[in-house]
């Protein structure tokens, strides 16, 4: 049963509503159970060895990813463990919501869950914080807030959304969040509950057959429901609504009038480098007014971004490019880049998950070549090259300068790991944090999230700037990526106490 009394939600409410310390989350993954018991069931054990061999079961092989609060997600015991770990760091576990469909069910499982929403099995984590009365009890700091993890739902019919059979799920969905946002230890921020869509662009070119008028009806359906309940209107985020322009170090990017980002020093290549125009809409046009070009962009189709070059004693007019891309972005000091902000579907603020490896832009396809074939098994003796964590970790520094100033707040993120070898997924490994970096990178953001001239968080009214400062972590529990906060066998908790000692 749920927890509902407002004299608790006031308390929470209290806590985080005049305080502007930072609140630092971590993304919730919960795909971790084995197949017994269930149907149509793929467990995410299943993967590869460091050289390639399928197996039933990779830990054996990976052993410092083992988690040491219990490897099964869809365990009481386990849920209950990692609360009171991340309450001595974390202010809110972001968990990953997973449409069902045909997934397998844990209906031979443990958790009372009358909810057929939730009988994923990779929802039974959600499950048992929203139905245990066990997972709670003497939590003081940590909270909860939903992530629409739609990304898996490329599989399902397109616009899957349209049409009253479309309403009709979309609404059951709501249901099921709106009830979980009356929990007392759902996220809320000014007493407004916080809620995510993974991939925008999913969201609206396959759920909503590429209707954004249907998309923001969807997300005030949602916010409607949660009003009808008594409840504030929800803050919606859009999850993967990144420009994806590095930022260039000492420079940074800035709103601009009809709704631009204006990136200064920085030009876009297309994916087959400097010579390459299939990304150029049209050939360059000679305008005598920055106003020109952003109305050309505003009323060609597919237009993302343009950039425009001045020569030396070029003042009165100057070449404007432009693009069907927004990035990534390459160094150019003749040049400046206007990315336009997605306005087509209204969010209340943004944030990414795991863009964890650089991109080389001028290189083909913009994949660096260090890394271009790097997880094969056979890179080197021992199986995939394994990059240093730092070249991630700067790389994401630097990418976050992006959203400084935007349009609406951006939950900043900071990766603990990559390392998908036990998934393959075809793109390059970094070794784990030692300490001292981890420690390192913590501090760079917790600069950034505490400069009150960034935008870094999630929205807040009655703050001066509009913005409550705010960091998530990829991951709590990515086990098979190698994003893992969780106290494991490998790192034991350096991680969550360095997390706790930075941010104290």
């Amino acid at each position: 049963m749920f927890w509902i009394g407002s004299t608790v939600v006031a308390c929470v409410m209290s806590t985080l509503g005049p305080v502007q310390k930072p609140l630092i989350g971590a993304h919730y993954f919960g795909g971790w159970y084995t197949c017994q018991g269930a149907t149509n069931c793929d467990s995410h054990f299943k993967g590869y060895t460091p050289l390639g061999v399928a197996v039933d079961d990779w830990r054996p092989y990976y052993p410092n990813r083992i988690p040491l609060l219990g490897n099964l997600s869809v365990s009481e015991d386990t849920i209950v463990n990692e609360i009171k770990t991340a309450d001595k760091a974390l202010d809110f576990f972001d968990v990953l919501y997973y449409d069902g469909g045909s997934g397998p069910s844990n209906g031979k499982l443990e958790c009372d869950n009358s909810d057929a929403n939730l009988a994923h099995c990779l929802d039974t984590a959600l499950a048992w914080m929203l139905n245990s009365t066990k997972a709670w009890v003497g939590v003081q700091r940590l909270h909860f807030f939903i992530s629409y993890s739609n990304d898996i739902d490329r599989g399902e019919q397109e616009g899957m959304f349209v049409g009253d059979t479309g309403e009709t799920k979309w609404l059951s969905f709501v249901d099921t969040w709106v009830r979980a946002m009356k929990h007392p230890r759902y996220l809320r921020i000014n007493n407004k509950p916080l809620f995510k869509i993974l991939i925008p662009d999913i969201f609206v070119t396959w759920q909503c057959a590429n209707n954004a008028t249907l998309a923001n009806m969807r997300i005030a359906q949602l916010k409607e429901a949660a009003i009808a309940q008594g409840l504030p209107s929800p803050q919606v985020g859009g999850g993967w609504q990144n420009p994806s322009i590095p930022n260039i170090p000492q420079q940074t990017p800035r709103p601009h009038p009809e709704g631009y980002m204006e990136y200064p020093g920085t030009t876009v290549l297309c994916p087959g480098g400097v010579n390459d125009t299939t990304c150029d809409i049209g050939s360059p046009k000679t305008v005598s007014s920055l106003a020109m070009c952003q109305s050309l962009c505003n009323t060609t189709e597919n237009c993302q971004a343009f950039i425009i070059t001045r020569g030396a004693n070029d003042t009165g007019s100057f070449q404007c490019i432009l693009k069907t891309i927004a990035g990534p972005g390459s160094p150019n000091s003749t040049i400046t880049t206007y990315v336009r902000v997605p306005g087509t579907v209204s969010y209340d603020w943004s944030g990414t998950y795991n863009a964890a490896p650089p991109v080389c832009p001028g290189q083909p396809n913009w994949q660096c070549e260090k890394y271009r074939n790097s997880w094969y098994p056979n890179a080197t003796k021992n199986g995939a090259k394994v990059f240093p964590y730092t070249e991630m970790a700067q790389y994401q520094a630097n990418a976050r300068g992006n959203h400084s100033n935007d349009s609406v707040p951006y939950l900043a993120s900071l990766i603990a790991g990559f390392d998908p070898r036990p998934w393959q997924e075809h793109a390059p490994s970094f070794t784990d944090p030692t300490q001292q970096e981890w420690n390192t990178y913590l501090l760079q953001v917790k600069s950034v999230l505490t400069n009150p001239q960034n935008r870094f968080g999630f929205p807040d009214e009655s703050a001066p700037n509009g913005v409550y400062p705010a960091v998530n972590i990829y991951a709590w529990n990515e086990f098979g990526e190698g994003g893992i906060l969780a106290p494991s066998q490998g790192d034991g908790f350096m991680k969550i106490n360095t997390v706790a000692s930075v941010f104290a």
